[in-house]
């Protein structure tokens, strides 16, 4: 196929399979939908039960009773990422918290967060009580967008200054200013981003503390610390500045307590209206093991409600010991119980697509009248998103209720099948059962009833998968499909047939077409898609024991098996067996540190050592060479020395604080010189090429670009990285197959390291979970949050491996074929690999739309779906077919200059 047809052909697919998945992800992330309009005190229902007794022609508009407020000031205190053993936890840091607890002056929740647990959602939760979009988790990381804000949506902020008339006040996380502009008086935002910072986070917050809390005119003040979510994604949650963090936190609790305390007694002995302030302290969602979040593992949905106030009656604890409260790591709540239960407590409307219930025990101080005229409120709310999101339910007759209470109360609910018209039912019984209360036992069979309805419609309505836009999805399918087959034409016309159609047979090696067809079938499994690490995992050591099993190379392949199987071992992922013991947890404990650094100098040694190698190997100017090895020395040390720098247990050698004395002062500038280094690593390496050793080029890229992707990971992972370096040099020389029969048997090297570029991915410790994305690195040498900078960090730092084994593979080609060869068969290749994302693209967009109902689908599939947008645009494209093509032009261009 003529070259100048293959660059026309792939960049009209490429652009057709852009344009597809675009509208498939338009279709299939929407904004989810919602009631439009404020809630106002006229959507308060008739006090069904007023009057007990009461004839039905007593009830009329005026029987809109509102109880009275119990407090009309609110203090927000949200510590990002706090999960709930930080609080309740034996190993908690949180003292002062835990005594209140302990004494009965505070209740404590665990708080369950719903995926994706990321700060944007969970706010949009926290005020709104309802389960954000899944795009809210995209447009989380992206400070700029407003189109996500909460302005035109009922939420608690809203009512709480309109009907409440409350000044609101902002400090800390920006994300706030983003979702509710020009709704505080008062703010001093700070960026979330940039993870770096653990102190000053949190100082720019606290400084406002006192100040603003003194003032006489607040009505809400909300404070939200980053410094804990940022140790988290640093060092994970055992950091050694974990617990002084959990200091800090408690010790805001405390001045925080003090000062509204101090304040509510001097308010209301001067005022005799005035109520008390209610102190709140939550988190938005937790960590995992590692400190990451994103997903929906236990540990990461696992936060916190405490409330601390006059009004609160908690029970005081007769066990005072070590593991007191360790029963409120198991008092589960959902996160959205918040919106209602704080519209009561003050006293305004509910939002109206709330679908959170409120927290009865602290209702206690209502009277039954009051608090079940409050359960009719939340539920008459709810019971209008019901019939907003089902046919089936219609507007209720509250007066042939109150005409026969009995027959609706004792109305047989289980065995209607419609969802809309079962939770109808169980409205009405519930409002019946309202109705005929007379006796405490009767206002518990009420309450109850109310409960049952408002659990059964909130689990649905949070679950329930609307505002799809099936139009799009399926014109992004077609587009994918006529994709698909584009890129079959493509590979069979462009070097390496599929199928030898004179003599009717495949042309692809059975391992290759194996793994296509198997890795297609396991996109249907929710399973499967969590722990995709194994299907990799399994399949490079199938490949290896078939290279084994066909080729006389016998010890270099069992060498690379035993080799993967340290690599396999090395960072526990996935969901099932994430936290089990590893290599990673052996070497990030305290008492392991020194090993660490011992590898990672060892690792760095290695790859300067083979720098060396290389060099004297292909005949090279020995200027460039010189300056390629001192280039890369120095950007060794430079690396070694910024996470040496960032470490809690740094290198304390002598000889090493010598060495640091030479080198920049601060992290900042170390990871600009690795970029500075980098850049020149690759002039270098260009320049001193002569043209017999022009096609060693990408072996020079193995080598230099190290400094890069080990700079953008985990100093554990470094040893990792050298693990690659032995399984790659193993694959030199190739040895060919036993027999002719077995070729079709023998995985090519090219194969192998494919799926050794997928199963690195995961490798060094990333899923298919939003948790997996590591921000410790992605601001090495930014000094600010930049969306675009960042985000090609994150991408490099995530797919370091990838990255790595694809240079690999283009080092591997470009020695073994040159010239018009070497163009052909990088055509070839990058045929093929389109193929293949091409058609995975098509099978879980496919999986996605068939499984858009599923439990699963915002949990599983779309972060999955988010995974293989990176892939197919991020390395497939961006990396592998505008990047390689450029290498590739410029190796032919040196070679023939």
């Amino acid at each position: 196929m003529m070259r100048w047809v293959y660059a026309s052909a792939l960049s009209v697919l490429l652009a057709v399979e852009l344009v597809g998945l675009g509208l498939f992800a338009k279709g299939f992330f929407p904004y989810k939908k919602s009631i439009p309009g404020f809630a106002g005190r006229e959507d308060q229902p008739v006090d069904i039960g007023r009057g007990l007794n009461a004839p039905a022609t007593a009830l009329h508009s005026n029987s809109k009773v509102s109880a009275e407020p119990q407090y009309d000031r609110l203090v927000l205190m949200v510590v990002d990422a706090l999960r709930n053993d930080f609080v309740f936890g034996n190993e908690s840091g949180m003292a002062y918290t835990q005594s209140l607890l302990r004494s009965g002056a505070a209740l404590g929740y665990t708080a369950k967060a719903q995926a994706p647990t990321v700060t944007m959602p969970r706010i949009k939760a926290l005020m709104t009580g309802t389960v954000p979009s899944f795009l809210d988790a995209v447009l989380n990381i992206a400070e700029s967008d407003t189109s996500s804000s909460l302005k035109h949506q009922d939420n608690l902020l809203w009512q709480l200054k309109t009907h409440g008339d409350k000044e609101i006040n902002m400090f800390g996380d920006d994300t706030w200013l983003r979702l509710f502009p020009d709704m505080f008086t008062r703010t001093d935002g700070t960026s979330s981003f940039y993870v770096a910072d653990t102190v000053e986070v949190d100082t720019n917050v606290t400084r406002h503390v006192r100040p603003e809390l003194e003032r006489d005119s607040w009505g809400v003040v909300v404070l939200h610390y980053l410094g804990l979510d940022h140790i988290g994604h640093l060092a994970g949650p055992k950091s050694p500045l974990m617990r002084p963090k959990q200091r800090e936190m408690d010790d805001i609790v405390r001045t925080v307590h003090g000062i509204v305390a101090d304040q509510d007694r001097k308010r209301m002995a001067a005022d005799a209206r005035a109520k008390s302030t209610l102190v709140v302290l939550l988190g938005d969602h937790a960590m995992n093991e590692i400190g990451n979040h994103g997903g929906n593992s236990q540990l990461e949905t696992s936060t916190v409600f405490v409330f601390i106030g006059s009004g609160i009656a908690g029970q005081p604890m007769a066990d005072r010991g070590r593991n007191a409260l360790s029963k409120l790591l198991a008092n589960n709540v959902q996160q959205s119980s918040l919106v209602s239960t704080l519209a009561l407590l003050f006293g305004v409307p509910i939002p109206k697509n709330n679908l959170g219930l409120p927290l009865p025990e602290l209702l206690g101080g209502y009277s039954d009248r009051e608090r079940l005229h409050m359960l009719q409120t939340v539920a008459a709310q709810i019971y209008g998103v019901v019939c907003a999101n089902e046919h089936s339910a219609v507007a209720v007759d509250l007066q042939q209720i109150i005409a026969n209470p009995a027959v609706y109360a004792k109305a047989d609910c289980i065995h209607i099948d419609s969802t809309g018209s079962r939770m109808q039912c169980k409205y009405e019984a519930a409002l019946a059962t309202h109705r005929q209360a007379s006796s405490n036992a009767d206002i518990s069979n009420a309450e109850r009833a109310y409960y049952e309805f408002m659990e059964l419609a909130s689990t649905h309505l949070s679950r329930a998968s609307t505002g799809y836009n099936l139009h799009l999805m399926s014109m992004g399918l077609v587009l994918m499909v006529a994709t698909v087959l584009g890129f079959a034409v493509l590979c069979q016309f462009s070097g390496t047939p599929l199928i030898h159609f004179k003599s009717r047979r495949l042309a692809v090696s059975l391992p290759a077409a194996g793994m296509w067809i198997t890795y297609l079938l396991s996109t249907l499994s929710s399973s499967l898609i969590e722990e995709e690490h194994q299907f990799w995992y399994f399949w490079v050591q199938t490949l290896l024991a078939l290279r084994l099993a066909t080729s006389g190379g016998r010890y270099h392949t069992l060498a690379q098996m035993a080799a993967f199987r340290v690599v396999r071992a090395w960072n526990q992922t996935g969901q099932f067996w994430a936290g089990e013991p590893d290599v990673r947890q052996y070497l990030n404990a305290p008492e392991n540190a020194w090993l660490v650094w011992v590898l990672a100098a060892v690792t760095l040694g290695a790859i300067n050592a083979a720098a060396w190698a290389l060099h004297r190997r292909y005949r090279r100017s020995v200027l460039w060479s010189r300056t390629f090895r001192v280039l890369l020395a120095y950007a060794s040390v430079c690396v070694l020395a910024y996470h040496s720098d960032r470490s809690h247990e740094g290198l304390t050698l002598g000889v090493w604080k010598v060495v640091r004395v030479c080198l920049p002062s601060d992290s900042a500038h170390l990871a600009q010189s690795v970029y500075i280094a980098t850049a020149l690593l690759a002039a270098t390496s260009c320049a001193g090429l002569r043209r017999a050793g022009a096609y060693a080029a990408p072996l020079d890229a193995l080598t230099g670009v190290m400094p890069l992707l080990l700079l953008l990971s985990r100093p554990h992972n470094f040893a990792v990285f050298g693990l690659f370096f032995v399984i790659c040099a193993l694959f030199f020389p190739e040895v060919p197959a036993n027999s002719q029969s077995q070729e079709l048997l023998q995985p090519s090297r090219v194969l192998v390291m494919f799926a050794l570029a997928h199963a690195s991915f995961f490798a060094l410790g990333n899923s298919n979970s939003l948790a997996s994305i590591d921000l410790s690195n992605a601001y090495a040498g930014v000094s600010r949050y930049n969306e675009a900078l960042v985000g090609v960090l994150v991408f490099i730092g995530s797919w370091a491996g990838p990255l790595w084994w694809a240079m690999a593979g283009l080092a591997l080609v470009a020695l073994e074929t040159e010239g018009v060869r070497l163009q052909l068969q990088v055509r070839t290749l990058l045929a093929a690999a389109h193929l293949w994302q091409a058609s995975t693209l098509l099978a879980i967009s496919g999986v996605a739309t068939m499984m858009r109902t599923h439990l699963f689908v915002w949990s599983v599939f779309s972060p999955r779906y988010l995974y293989q947008i990176s892939w197919s645009v991020g390395f497939y494209l961006a990396c592998g077919t505008v990047g390689g093509l450029m290498w590739v032009a410029a190796i032919v261009y040196i070679a023939h200059r």
